[in-house]
């Protein structure tokens, strides 16, 4: 397993600006998308997941959690709120644990 696997993280659509860059930074992710781009991409290719993987990136999918469509395709989906993150899902380890923002990596 790699030191940073590739992953498709989702994360809600209601955070700040430095929120969301602080992540971007932590977790090295290397595009940012709203959920819209990213379904559209997996209709377009339905191997769009894997071509991610393939390719060992991280892609964060910025979407309302209201909104359920492909989020089955997602390896982690985080809430993050009020400074602390709840791993609501996650195919790497723990789910259901929620850490400060800051301590995420």
């Amino acid at each position: 397993m790699a030191i940073r696997p590739a992953a498709i993280i989702f994360v809600n659509n209601d955070l700040t600006d430095n929120v969301r860059d602080m992540l971007v930074r932590q977790l090295h992710i290397d595009e940012v998308i709203d959920g819209y781009v990213f379904d559209d991409r997996v209709t377009a290719d339905p191997n769009y997941p894997q071509s991610i993987k393939a390719n060992d990136l991280r892609l964060m999918v910025v979407r309302s959690f209201r909104e359920l469509e492909n989020r089955t395709l997602a390896d982690v989906v985080i809430f993050v709120a009020h400074g602390l993150a709840a791993i609501e899902e996650n195919k790497f380890g723990p789910r259901a644990q929620t850490y400060p923002v800051v301590d995420l990596t």
